[in-house]
């Protein structure tokens, strides 16, 4: 996803969840970008920290010209690549507007001449293509998927919605169950996977897919993996969870600040532990990366002095932006507390943990509990697309 599947968001997701196979954002393909090699940050997994880390990493590029995406695909190495992925889905006008994400869905017979053009050039089965279900309308579909039903994709991702829907409405698993009866590449299916119930329906309605994709979801729930492979809703303190995502903004404080710093210290096998929902796992990060940013290690309690030190703590407002997108989603596997505005409103971290810890400990007293549940809460996707508008 644009924004949110970045190098240290991916190391951050590989901690908490250790999903199996994950995605860069697309790289926007043009005349004069990128040229002559890859930003740093795109995919150092398939580089600099080939082999170190556990997941597999697809690279996902993105544009209406042909040529332009076999000479980027050039500049990845094909032997750690097991496919490069192009995006035929995102509605964004800006992508759109150049033919290019969903806006080559426009007419079935460019989009197979470019598909078949570039299989023919990388090879069978290097070519991923993640697409939408049409441009205006679902009606499109069953002509754009058969245009490329025999070619030999490394894989089919289909998004369950049109170009016109966004993000509105219900993803169409039974057009998703089509695509993977007709194509001959694996055919993964996107869209409306929040949890292990959701990933039941899924399955039951679209039993020939070969693998899930998960979004929003996993913004929602950044540990619906381990609760896919366990069969069980996740439950985590609120000092973890709030150690938790003070590494992500120190994460993305790093990549910001000193990139090549943080890459040295992954291929030094510096962030690659699997954490799940762990305190001691958490508090061991959250001791490293604080001193790598501030000098000093320490992590946060319940107590309001440990709260009080990330005063002193450089967390740019970029990085901490990125934490309030993430909370933005994550609030609302949450108990109701932890959704008031008063949160997303918080200026600083130590603003923000103060709140969250006022919020936990409301939780505590009301519930009795002493973890949080994560659990999808159907009656909050109106708030983050999905059922909004049906």
């Amino acid at each position: 996803m644009e924004g949110f599947t970045t190098f240290p968001m991916r190391l951050w997701l590989n901690m908490a969840a250790r999903p199996t196979v994950m995605t860069t954002p697309f790289l926007r393909v043009t005349r004069a970008h990128p040229e002559g090699q890859l930003p740093l940050l795109f995919a150092p997994e398939l580089f600099e920290l080939r082999g170190v880390l556990p997941y597999a990493l697809t690279p996902q590029l993105i544009t209406a010209d042909s040529q332009l995406f076999l000479r980027a695909a050039q500049l990845l190495p094909p032997d750690v690549s097991s496919a490069v992925e192009l995006n035929c889905g995102c509605p964004s006008p800006n992508s759109v507007g150049r033919e290019a994400g969903s806006g080559i869905l426009r007419d079935p017979k460019a989009f197979a001449a470019i598909i078949s053009g570039m299989v023919a050039s990388l090879g069978p089965h290097r070519l991923a293509v993640k697409m939408r279900l049409g441009f205006a309308s679902a009606d499109e579909f069953g002509p754009l998927v058969q245009s490329i039903a025999t070619l030999p994709l490394a894989r089919l991702t289909v998004h369950g919605r049109t170009r016109a829907d966004g993000y509105r409405g219900k993803a169409r698993w039974d057009l998703i169950q089509q695509a993977a009866s007709v194509a001959m590449a694996p055919t993964w299916a996107s869209g409306d996977v929040c949890g292990m119930e959701t990933a039941a329906q899924l399955q039951t309605a679209a039993p020939g897919i070969a693998g899930v994709v998960i979004g929003r979801g996993l913004l929602r729930n950044p540990w619906i993996f381990e609760e896919l492979r366990s069969g069980s809703h996740q439950s985590i303190t609120a000092a973890t969870l709030a150690n938790a995502l003070l590494c992500f903004g120190l994460l993305q404080e790093l990549t910001i600040t000193a990139p090549a710093k943080l890459i040295t210290k992954v291929g030094r096998g510096h962030f690659a532990d699997f954490c799940g929902t762990s305190a001691q796992g958490w508090e061991r990060v959250t001791a490293e990366l604080t001193s790598m940013v501030g000098g000093y290690p320490f992590i946060l309690g319940t107590d309001q002095v440990s709260v009080r030190e990330l005063a002193a703590l450089p967390l740019s407002p970029t990085a901490w932006a990125r934490v309030r997108m993430l909370w933005a989603y994550l609030r609302s596997s949450l108990p109701e507390p932890f959704q008031a505005p008063r949160l997303m409103r918080a200026r600083s971290s130590s603003d923000f943990f103060s709140e969250f810890f006022a919020a936990s400990a409301s939780v505590m007293n009301t519930l009795g509990a002493e973890t949080l549940i994560l659990r999808h809460q159907l009656a909050l996707d109106d708030c983050y697309g999905g059922a909004r508008g049906t």
